[in-house]
């Protein structure tokens, strides 16, 4: 990460979040200087960080083999949200960012959007806000988020999201500045190495069904193995894999999917970080459906990384994946809380071998496309710059 004279970007992001780590890795080299702003209390920075500086609500230990370094409050702890907004607003003035970059809504912009206030209604700097995950597309329906979400979208420059669904909701809700584009919040996923760690040859002819097995507020792990027992004896000769599974769900999967004559493994329980990644791919490149019902979502992780293995998505209709890949034909979209409409879908991916394999090399296509780290990075790159250079035209007038 540079640390020398180049354009100054300050991200205000959730330090413990791997989408943070993994989308600050793809600016590394880049000729930015970039800073990390944490939007929460208390949690250790994720140690994926690469080389920068990271301000924190706390004091926190610098272990060995951190690449970052903590930069804790001057008091030693803050009392609340307002006192992290002013310390941001400080922060502005003393590091004197080119852009500001807020990743999340709820708790990264709201918290750009209070230092905003603290300086009289205007940042010195272009405020760029993206939306994560469920962020705008959830949130927005509950009264007790829709005013904050307004406020910051209302208060930024440019605005970035998952997809086009998001932006269009950001407008609807008062934002009325310049929006800069979509991508996936962790910055895009390795195309080729999934590839190689995929089994060659077509779909159809794998006997492997992933599993997402968690069960959360918005997570519908429990409709999962519901479907699976609905699917019975259609899962016979098939081994059924869940990861990030609910400790309490994984003995009815076992269940549904021994009585219907497949081979149940556990893949990992509750925090895929129990187990190395690769595994996780490996398990999407041996599949040939992968299923993960969310009652919000955009483009997931789980999703990009199905379509890259060449694992026909089943998938919940709350995505925002049908801007990639056409539902009934890359992949079948179902309603995250309807039990026999996943298990119909299911079926008939485990039974259309035509249609997986027509699916796999149209999703191969549109994940080089949409989700490749290094053609993300070179429209992130482009779209600082642009930013950048606006602003400096502005300046002049």
């Amino acid at each position: 990460m540079s640390t020398g004279d180049g354009p100054r970007l300050l991200v205000v992001a959730v330090a413990n979040s791997v989408h943070t780590a993994s989308y600050l890795r793809l600016l590394q080299d880049s000729g930015w200087r970039v800073e990390l702003f944490d939007a929460q209390h208390g949690g250790t920075p994720h140690p994926d960080i690469p080389a920068v500086r990271v301000h924190t609500a706390w004091t926190h230990e610098q272990k060995p083999g951190y690449a970052f370094t903590i930069q804790p409050p001057a008091s030693g702890s803050t009392a609340g949200f307002t006192d992290r907004a002013v310390e941001l607003s400080d922060l502005i003035d003393e590091f004197d960012p080119d852009i500001v970059h807020s990743h999340e809504i709820q708790h990264a912009g709201a918290l750009v959007d209070l230092a905003r206030r603290h300086r009289g209604g205007t940042l010195p700097v272009p405020w760029l806000q993206t939306s994560w995950g469920s962020d705008i597309y959830m949130y927005s329906r509950h009264r007790h988020y829709v005013d904050r979400i307004r406020s910051v979208v209302t208060g930024a420059d440019y605005f970035g999201a998952e997809c086009h669904r998001d932006v269009a909701l950001a407008r609807a809700l008062g934002f009325r500045g310049r929006a800069v584009g979509v991508w996936p919040v962790v910055g895009g996923i390795d195309i080729e190495r999934i590839r190689g760690l995929s089994r060659p040859g077509p779909a159809s002819e794998r006997r492997t069904i992933a599993v997402k097995g968690v069960l959360g507020s918005i997570s519908r792990g429990e409709i999962a193995a519901e479907a699976l027992e609905l699917v019975g004896d259609g899962l016979a000769g098939f081994e059924v894999c869940t990861y990030q599974t609910t400790r309490d769900l994984e003995p009815r999967f076992r269940k549904a999917v021994e009585d219907g004559g497949g081979e149940y493994r556990c893949v990992s329980m509750a925090a895929a970080a129990s187990v190395p990644h690769d595994e996780i791919l490996a398990m999407h490149g041996r599949s040939r459906v992968s299923l993960a019902l969310n009652d919000s979502d955009a483009m997931s992780t789980s999703f990009m990384e199905a379509m890259a293995a060449g694992s026909f998505p089943v998938h919940s209709s709350t995505s925002c994946g049908y801007e990639v890949t056409p539902p009934g034909r890359g992949t079948l979209f179902v309603p995250p809380r309807d039990p026999k409409a996943v298990a119909e879908a299911i079926s008939r991916a485990l039974e259309d071998d035509d249609l997986v394999d027509r699916a796999q090399e149209m999703n191969r296509r549109a994940s080089s496309e949409h989700f490749d780290r290094g053609r993300i990075r070179a429209r992130i790159l482009d779209m600082y710059e642009r930013i950048f250079d606006q602003a400096a035209l502005e300046a002049l007038r």
